[in-house]
């Protein structure tokens, strides 16, 4: 500040000493200066140095706010990717895994479908055994019929047959 003073009161006096050339007031040109610098410097000079303090003070504060902001964020920020990470690993397993579980429905869904066209074959089998008998005997009766009806059989002769078929 006081090389302010300095300054000021040195720059009045060249500012002043260049006018010109007839004039000799310079002298008391530069003492009225001098004294209304050092009545402004007393009742403002510190006013002024506070008003600077404070704001190099507040400047500094929130200059060490914003790096700590900035060395949160970027923790934060590794966190994340750690997370990130993690729920990558995470979705991998579960891919694979979904995968595994797929893979073995699958094999037990054949083995049941299997099994169970194996069962139906069987059924369509003894079905078709079932009906073929059944047709025969119809066949064999509708035969029968027939030919009782043309024959005229007794029963009493019918019975003489059949034991000794028999």
């Amino acid at each position: 500040m006081k090389k302010t003073v300095l300054f000021l009161s040195l720059f009045g006096v060249f500012a002043f000493a260049s006018e010109a050339a007839g004039h000799t007031d310079i002298i008391p040109r530069t003492i009225n200066f001098l004294i209304f610098a050092a009545i402004l410097w007393y009742l403002a000079g510190n006013k002024i140095i506070n008003f600077f303090k404070q704001r190099r003070e507040n400047i500094a504060k929130k200059f060490q706010e914003i790096e700590e902001k900035l060395k949160e964020s970027k923790a934060r920020k590794e966190a994340l990717k750690a997370e990130l990470e993690n729920a990558k690993v995470k979705a991998r397993e579960i891919v694979e895994n979904a995968k595994k579980e797929a893979e073995l429905l699958e094999g037990k869904i054949k083995v049941q479908t299997e099994e169970e066209i194996k069962i139906l074959q069987k059924q369509f089998e003894e079905f078709k055994k079932y009906e073929t008998q059944k047709a025969k005997k119809e066949v064999v009766e509708t035969f029968l019929n027939e030919t009782v009806k043309d024959l005229h059989i007794t029963s009493e002769d019918a019975a003489k047959l059949i034991l000794k078929v028999a």
